[in-house]
């Protein structure tokens, strides 16, 4: 990959992982996870900054810190492995069903940062929601009509709909 830096100069992304934007970056993602692996916690290995994902354009420095992990050489390439796996598969199912699966995975934010809205824009994405949450689609989308939602009122929603106190989801172990 190269990326345009000024007039007409290109620099291959081995490069930009040199600039002092990255190695700031790189740092503040060692030090948030105590400079060990996120995965195994392994301190006495080699660590990498894993992006979670890769778009077109952007410096490595330009990911949100959330999308960016701590591991070790070899959860980094497990990691990089089951993104490839998930990549072909993704490359096999409908536009419905990646909808779907798209709202799944916003449901399995919403469990781990429930302050954070989420977008549902069709009913294939409440449909994902729902089903991480025992939720139908449509009291998703009739909660949406209500207000914005998040993993907050998807908590309530699936304790009321189950007539109980205990969560559906359990916080997460960290492991």
């Amino acid at each position: 990959m190269e990326r345009i830096v000024g007039m007409g100069e290109k620099q291959s992304y081995f490069d930009l992982l040199k600039h002092p934007n990255w190695q700031r970056k790189r740092l503040k993602v060692l030090e948030r996870a105590g400079f060990q692996c996120e995965d195994c916690g392994s301190a006495e290995v080699t660590l990498h900054v894993h992006h979670s994902y890769y778009e077109k354009g952007l410096a490595p420095w330009e990911y949100p810190d959330e999308s960016l992990h701590c591991l070790c050489e070899n959860c980094h390439r497990k990691a990089q492995d089951r993104q490839l796996l998930l990549q072909r598969q993704l490359g096999k199912i409908e536009l419905g069903d990646i909808d779907t699966l798209y709202g799944y995975a916003l449901a399995l934010e919403s469990a781990n940062f429930p302050m954070v809205p989420l977008d549902v824009y069709s009913y294939e994405v409440a449909m994902g929601i729902g089903h991480y949450w025992g939720l139908s689609a449509d009291e998703v989308i009739q909660a949406l009509e209500e207000s914005t939602i998040d993993g907050y009122k998807l908590d309530a929603l699936a304790r009321a709909q189950r007539g109980a106190g205990e969560p559906l989801r359990k916080e997460p172990s960290g492991e």
